[in-house]
């Protein structure tokens, strides 16, 4: 018999458990702790008293999509790179680093079609920021 949070966890978020067990690419994994460096010195340097869970939300807040022909709460690849620039890191983290992490993420085959953009939700993308590099 199960217990009853294990359940819970697995009724209200299965694509979460999904996520956290599909391994990402060395390349990948470097490319998501590059930007989770460049966001980390940004809290640090103008978010310092704020904490680091809250600035992970505004951060997804800010990069999701809010336009009428995609529903808010999804995040694509010109929303993190025009926040990138937006903080004055535009230029730390390339286009193809973060399509990268967004079509492992999603699950495209990097075989598919460039053109084809690929998306991730904001639970994915607060997954990926949370991402802490192993000791």
């Amino acid at each position: 018999m199960m217990p009853s949070t294990m359940i819970r966890s697995i009724a209200v978020a299965p694509s979460v458990r999904l996520m956290t067990q599909r391994q990402l690419s060395g390349t990948c994994t470097q490319s998501v702790y590059k930007l989770n460096d460049i966001l980390e010195n940004y809290r640090a340097c103008h978010y310092s008293q704020e904490v680091p869970n809250r600035f992970r939300k505004e951060i997804v807040k800010a990069v999701s999509t809010k336009s009428s022909s995609q529903p808010s709460g999804i995040i694509s690849a010109e929303g993190i790179q025009s926040m990138l620039a937006n903080i004055g890191a535009g230029d730390q983290m390339t286009r193809t680093e973060i399509e990268s992490i967004l079509r492992e993420v999603c699950g495209n085959d990097a075989t598919k079609n460039v053109e084809e953009s690929c998306v991730i939700s904001a639970k994915q993308m607060l997954d990926l920021i949370s991402t802490q590099r192993a000791a």
